[in-house]
């Protein structure tokens, strides 16, 4: 018998190995194994099972089984062979991808202490002696706790918690065990009780139209207004599929940043929850995806790369927010879509498949449209929460002392009537820092980072010019690098700017930061929301980060700093992008009983990405871009596939892009767009082209075809003279 094995590198081939008489039967698609390439040892995965070799040179043996507990359930195995073809990837990067690197290492994480209260201490609290008021306290804060809880986490309650325990533990009213430790992004925020989901009449019809349908794959987009509680319909499907014994897999765009949904799965799930996120280390990652081979967990939470969480007898996928640009892999390949993939793997799993959004993107809404997927709408608020009145505010007929106002007259005046009635703000402001440009008065010269194309963004935080792709810090210089003119300025906004301002218009308001730049902590998102949600802040300014998957109630305002951030990017889907962040962030106002308002502040008043977005009208916007995107054969109504050519040399980058452009040229069926340079020609001291390939075959194979048989796949696997060229199927960024 023989073998084909992939390893984790940049080569479409796989190596045949012969399989020893003692592994005969042990090994098969799927298999890890050490096998001898380049004269010395190396773990790979068996790709094929053979009787016979068509190789006529010598052919080695393999070693040994790297690892028996390694073996990928058989839909997860062909849903990474999917990938390897549908992204054009040699399967050993796939799998390169899929397991953490350090699986193969023996990782023991470390002990802590947990503790939980027991039957006896329950009953003994309403009669429990105030002599001991430390244990008292403890003893009622661990009687709402259903799961054990770390014992170093209890100082609020005791100000030695192990002694504190140490003394319950030996009267029986507590018990103390060892957990592993692992990065828990919930920590500061801790457990909580389960607590019965109760649906709306319109929420129940959701979940009963799912679960009527029977066993086996099927794919749903429910499209709910925000607000509409589509958290409670999958925390609802979640726990019946667990009930039924099968496992459930829940995607969120990024799960430091939409910690509420996460939240609400550990307290309904508890221990049986694994969590996978950007925040743990690789050794973590390790022993998780080790626990999750032996069966440990019965949901996994996670953003992107969970999709590959090696679940047993999975029954339910969720891909939450699912029109999030952070689902799709940009670097390194596989550049994969998370919300693709799901589809697949819940159609090689027999499960059911539920994506949800407020705001869908047009590809799933247009898969709805024709029948590819089952519709499924929450069309009011949960319980007694009203839309909030959008109110458009043209900046042009906004005037300042400098003439860059920031903060429009009806803002001013709903932030003061929200402060005078302990009533909370929040705003955005897409872009961070304090000035997005350094810019010569004289000459018009911006200040660009000179290892990238693009404009250096001022914080204040450090007096510095900061590059947003390269990380690379200059000194404001006050002399123009062109003109020698010594007339710099620091022009467009940020939000630590917008920050400066309002706390120099409401000099008592508590306010708050959200961006990149005061979240880079270990769990500082987390302490930023609580404070925000406990009421120890008046106003939550940020990026795109607050814009979804977030719920205050007591926010009863919104404002939009700037409507227009993004909306003229030379990307096909800028205006799209646009609708859904105005929309979701509009969303976040009068989420109960109170009214909401959200105000968009806009200098183009009159787009219709914007007034559709702050219309709220879904249908007319999906109308508008659906016609838009078929007459200029845009995705849903063709295929795409971008290549991107990297070097350091400019001349051979685009020498090479020609080449490749020429050889692509000739077919009516596709129609090529470039070569040209990249809209960011250079980051990180490398030239940038790009050309784009659009089929109205919306069949992909054609698409994989036409490249291999014009240029193969092989020149996608090594650089030549300097120059590295990337294919990305489905592209969703053009930059």
């Amino acid at each position: 018998m023989f073998a084909r094995v992939s390893f984790p590198i940049s080569s479409f081939k796989s190596f045949t190995y012969k399989i020893p008489a003692s592994l005969n039967g042990t090994v098969q698609p799927g298999t890890c194994v050490n096998a001898p390439i380049n004269r010395r040892m190396q773990a790979g995965f068996v790709v094929a099972v053979n009787p016979d070799s068509e190789y006529k040179g010598k052919i080695l043996p393999i070693d040994s089984i790297r690892e028996k507990e390694l073996q990928f359930p058989e839909e997860l195995w062909h849903t990474l062979e999917w990938i390897s073809q549908y992204y054009i990837t040699p399967l050993g990067q796939v799998l390169k991808a899929a397991v953490p690197n350090s699986f193969l290492k023996l990782y023991k994480p470390k002990q802590v202490q947990f503790v939980k209260i027991t039957t006896k201490g329950l009953n003994v609290i309403p009669t429990f002696e105030n002599k001991k008021p430390a244990q008292k306290r403890l003893l009622k804060a661990l009687s709402n706790i259903n799961e054990p809880v770390k014992t170093a986490s209890l100082t609020e309650f005791a100000s030695s918690p192990h002694t504190v325990c140490g003394q319950l533990e030996k009267s029986g009213l507590v018990e103390t065990l060892s957990q592993p430790q692992i990065t828990d992004p919930f920590e500061i925020m801790g457990p909580g009780d389960i607590q019965n989901i109760q649906l709306s009449k319109e929420q129940q019809g959701v979940v009963d139209t799912i679960q009527n349908t029977g066993k086996g794959f099927h794919p749903y987009l429910l499209h709910g207004v925000t607000g509409s509680g589509k958290t409670e319909v999958y925390l609802k499907l979640a726990q019946t599929t667990v009930e039924d014994g099968q496992s459930v897999l829940v995607l969120v765009p990024e799960i430091a940043l939409t910690p509420q949904v996460a939240v609400r799965f550990r307290k309904a799930f508890g221990s049986r929850v694994a969590l996978w996120h950007s925040r743990m280390t690789k050794a973590e990652k390790g022993w998780t995806w080790q626990q999750l081979k032996k069966g440990e967990y019965s949901v996994v939470v996670g953003a992107r790369s969970a999709i590959f969480a090696p679940l047993k007898n999975l029954g339910l996928i969720i891909v939450d927010e699912e029109q999030e640009s952070s689902y799709k892999q940009e670097n390194p390949a596989p550049r994969y879509h998370a919300r693709d993939v799901a589809m697949v793997r819940g159609k090689q799993a027999n499960a059911i498949v539920l994506l949800t959004s407020a705001t869908p993107c047009l590809e799933s809404y247009y898969n709805a449209l024709q029948k590819k997927f089952t519709l499924l709408k929450l069309t009011k608020r949960y319980g007694k929460s009203n839309y909030p009145a959008v109110e458009l505010v043209d900046m042009k007929k906004e005037y300042s002392d400098d003439g860059s106002a920031l903060l429009s007259k009806s803002l001013t005046e709903a932030i003061n009537d929200r402060l005078e009635k302990s009533e909370q703000v929040i705003i955005l402001q897409n872009r961070r820092g304090y000035s997005r440009v350094h810019q010569c008065l004289e000459c018009g010269e911006i200040k660009k980072c000179e290892n990238c194309s693009v404009a250096l963004t001022f914080h204040r935080t450090d007096n510095n010019l900061h590059c947003h792709y390269c990380e690379s810090v200059e000194i404001p210089e006050s002399n123009c690098n062109k003109c020698t003119a010594e007339n710099m300025t620091f022009a467009g906004s940020g939000t630590q700017r917008v920050e400066d301002v309002m706390q120099q218009n409401f000099p008592n308001a508590d306010i708050l930061r959200m961006d990149m730049d005061t979240v880079r902590r270990k769990g500082s998102h987390l302490k930023i929301l609580e404070q925000f949600a406990n009421g120890k802040a008046d106003i939550l300014l940020g990026t795109q980060m607050i814009a979804k998957g977030l719920d205050f109630e007591n926010v009863t305002l919104v404002g939009v700093i700037n409507a227009d951030s993004g909306l003229f990017f030379p990307d096909f889907r800028a205006g799209e992008r646009v609708f859904q962040l105005i929309y979701q962030v509009a969303g976040r106002a009068g989420r109960r009983d109170k009214p909401g308002l959200a105000i968009i502040q806009t200098y183009n008043p009159d787009d219709v990405y914007i007034q559709t977005a702050a219309a709220l009208n879904t249908k007319k916007f999906y109308n508008v871009s659906l016609a838009q995107r078929q007459e200029l054969t845009y995705p849903p109504f063709s295929r795409i596939g971008r290549i991107l050519f990297t070097g350091e040399n400019k001349l051979i980058v685009n020498n090479f892009a020609q080449m490749v452009g020429r050889k692509l040229q000739g077919n009516v069926n596709y129609k090529i767009l470039g070569p040209a340079p990249a809209p960011l020609e250079k980051i990180k001291g490398n030239w940038r082209a790009h050309l784009i390939i659009k089929s109205k075959n919306r069949n992909i194979s054609s698409l994989h075809q036409f490249i291999h048989s014009t240029i193969g796949f092989t020149i996608f696997e090594r650089k030549w003279r300097g120059v590295r060229i990337q294919i990305d199927v489905d592209p969703v960024s053009m930059l």
